[in-house]
């Protein structure tokens, strides 16, 4: 449930929300210190106005350019993030020299994390990357899957669908009857908060 959540992953869920409700792949990131104490929040920003290359403008990376180095030790930091980070968030948080990372979901499609386990550089990083938890994973695959069913709507092929649908197959089946009503576009519209939304979508759940 929404109020069983830390500040922290709320804040990354509304951040998710917010890319939702513009359009985009919706995923949230915070930066943390070693307190628990929330230095940067951001989104994914690949649908908004404005950005000069939308490919590159995930969520993780978008906080992690804006880490003031000279201020904070990024070792001593924690990213989180809604999805498990793709090449191009996970190599960067590697040369940012962040230590910690947890994901609220995996990636079958494009996650990464499992690479520091091979790559004999990575694993005398000492990473300390993990994966949340049953829940969180549920929540935002079945966001994300959303998301996807608009581009098959418009004729789009989506591989990454049957990629979720292998992992958790019960968010990929919740998006589905969310997105027969276009609920979640309905809220989205509605300025409704994310917890509220993140309750209901857990309510469906068999």
């Amino acid at each position: 449930m929404w109020n069983d959540l830390s500040e922290i992953w709320k804040t990354a869920f509304e951040e998710a929300w917010i890319s939702f409700r513009n359009g985009s792949i919706p995923i949230g990131a915070v930066i943390a210190d070693e307190n628990g104490n929330i230095i940067l929040k951001d989104h994914n920003r690949g649908n908004e106005e404005g950005v000069i290359n939308r490919n590159i403008s995930h969520a993780e990376a978008n906080a992690m350019r804006r880490l003031d180095t000279s201020v904070y030790n990024p070792r001593t930091l924690v990213l989180y993030s809604t999805m498990e980070p793709c090449p191009m968030c996970f190599g960067t948080a590697v040369m940012a020299n962040l230590k910690h990372l947890r994901y609220a979901a995996r990636d079958p499609h494009c996650g990464f994390v499992h690479i520091k386990d091979s790559d004999p550089y990575l694993r005398g990083k000492g990473l300390d990357y993990s994966f949340t938890d049953d829940e969180t994973e549920f929540i935002q695959l079945t966001i994300q899957s959303y998301h996807e069913l608009k581009f098959i709507s418009m004729g789009a092929r989506c591989d990454v669908l049957n990629e979720f649908r292998e992992l958790k197959e019960e968010a990929v089946r919740v998006a589905e009857k969310l997105f027969e009503n276009r609920e979640l576009d309905n809220l989205a519209k509605t300025e409704e908060s994310f917890g509220k939304v993140y309750d209901y979508i857990l309510s469906l759940k068999e």
